[in-house]
């Protein structure tokens, strides 16, 4: 990808968290500690039932399956790291050039899938594959915000314009998804992946470039 020394602010989205009813947030929590944990296949109603100290019927008055319960999950994962994202790119100045918003993004989006602090964030990489096609009106939000940002290194002159970004996008972003499953075992800091993510993408990997 060639970039341009050329400066001008890509278009940001900006997302809302929607915080869930307090008892609907433990059963959540629950579900996620145990697919943390134990793995996919050990999330059954009654063992969230009983980490929340619920009988396990009472527990489908606020979710009609467990693969209900994972959706949630999914989506809150994705609405935090779309909020988190559109922050950091947002709180850069206005003449910050696109490398400076691609920096920040993929900083934002790597550290929130391996950081400590966001659990339900771990979840995603726990899951069975047809599991984590879910919540797709959710991951076509926070795609539009990468595609916008790349949008904005094209339109600054900084991005080539030849490259088609509904290839780009989904392509980069597949593969920063999957950081958490090598990363830790790679003795690697999340900053430290982060650069490497924009490195290659910006300068490829090619000797003499």
């Amino acid at each position: 990808m060639r970039v341009r020394s050329a400066r001008r602010p890509a278009g940001t989205a900006t997302a809302q968290v929607t915080k869930p009813s307090p008892m609907r947030g433990e059963i959540v929590a629950a579900a996620a500690e145990i697919i943390v944990r134990k793995g996919y296949a050990a999330c059954t109603m009654r063992a969230v039932a009983a980490l929340v100290d619920m009988k396990a019927g009472s527990l489908y008055y606020h979710f009609k399956s467990k693969d209900e319960i994972v959706e949630e999950i999914l989506n809150q994962g994705i609405e935090t790291l779309h909020a988190r994202v559109a922050e950091a790119i947002r709180s850069l100045p206005a003449d910050a050039p696109f490398v400076g918003r691609l920096s920040a993004a993929v900083g934002l989006h790597v550290a929130s899938l391996v950081g400590k602090d966001q659990q339900h964030m771990h979840v995603y990489e726990h899951l069975p594959p047809v599991i984590k096609r879910r919540s797709r009106k959710m991951r076509e939000s926070y795609t539009r915000l990468w595609l916008d940002l790349f949008a904005g290194g094209v339109a600054s002159g900084e991005v080539d314009a030849g490259i088609d970004l509904h290839l780009l996008v989904p392509y980069f972003l597949g593969g920063l998804n999957r950081v958490p499953e090598w990363m830790r075992a790679s003795g690697a800091s999340s900053d430290q992946v982060a650069a490497l993510a924009v490195t290659t993408l910006l300068d490829g990997i090619g000797a003499g470039r």
